[in-house]
């Protein structure tokens, strides 16, 4: 694996990890909110896909990870202009590569607005715990507390114990508002398969089931899967159903 750093369209270096040894099939994998591309989960997908046959390009979204920006990187259009910038570099390094999607969480969400912008070079996406209903969960951290943050500093950092402090302005929770995938996906721009925890507390499970009846998605749920699939034999699942699926890519 190579560390890399691209040059952002917004001024500041994007920290890339390069697992990608001039297999024809690339994952461009972008990780959960509040994770990075050191998480278990990309790891795994280090590990287990160049077995497949395939390489894995992984990246830090903005504000998140090694990211050297903080909250005022923190946007969803800068998300999707990295995910572009980091498949722009493999396309250049390798015109013919074959390129595919992994995305968790927050990641999924961001892989699906980047396929609704019609300019994806791939055709085949992975959702993990996909937050397709991403704007109304960040909106129930809305306190009373975090409104009080936000007039005071700019503001509010989520109660939860993220890799580092996620920093929250009304900036992105109105890009949030302003990206619904339920608007802006359209059905045949890609072939998604699904996974979900049917415990998810997070991303709830209901959600998922809507877009993938909605846009026709395939989607297999774990009963007892929580919102990080690392429960006994969920990781196993997922890496064996994420090399079958992007074997066909």
């Amino acid at each position: 694996m190579k560390k890399e750093f691209l040059e952002s369209k917004h001024g500041y270096a994007i920290p890339c990890h390069n697992c990608w040894d001039g297999q024809d099939r690339v994952l461009i994998v972008c990780h959960g909110f509040g994770s990075s591309k050191s998480s278990p989960m990309v790891q795994a997908l280090n590990q287990e896909m160049p077995r497949h046959g395939m390489g894995v390009y992984s990246f830090d979204f903005p504000s998140h990870g090694d990211s050297p920006v903080w909250q005022e990187g923190l946007r969803v259009p800068f998300c999707l202009d990295d995910l572009a910038a980091v498949e722009d570099h493999i396309r250049a390094m390798a015109p013919n590569a074959r390129i595919g999607y992994f995305g968790s969480s927050f990641g999924a969400y961001i892989t699906l607005l980047h396929l609704s912008r019609g300019k994806a070079a791939g055709r085949r996406a992975f959702l993990r715990s996909a937050a397709v209903s991403m704007p109304r969960l960040v909106d129930t951290w809305v306190d009373d507390r975090a409104r009080a943050d936000l007039d005071r500093q700019g503001y509010f950092v989520p109660a939860y114990d993220y890799v580092r402090e996620m920093r929250i302005t009304r900036d992105f929770l109105g890009d949030l508002e302003a990206h619904d995938v339920f608007a802006r996906y359209q059905t045949g721009l890609a072939q998604l398969f699904m996974v979900h925890g049917g415990r998810d507390d997070v991303a709830p499970t209901a959600d998922a089931v809507r877009f993938a009846r909605q846009f026709g998605a395939e989607l297999l749920v774990l009963p007892n899967g929580e919102h990080n699939l690392m429960g006994e034999g969920e990781l196993e699942q997922v890496l064996e159903h994420a090399a079958a699926f992007f074997r066909e890519m």
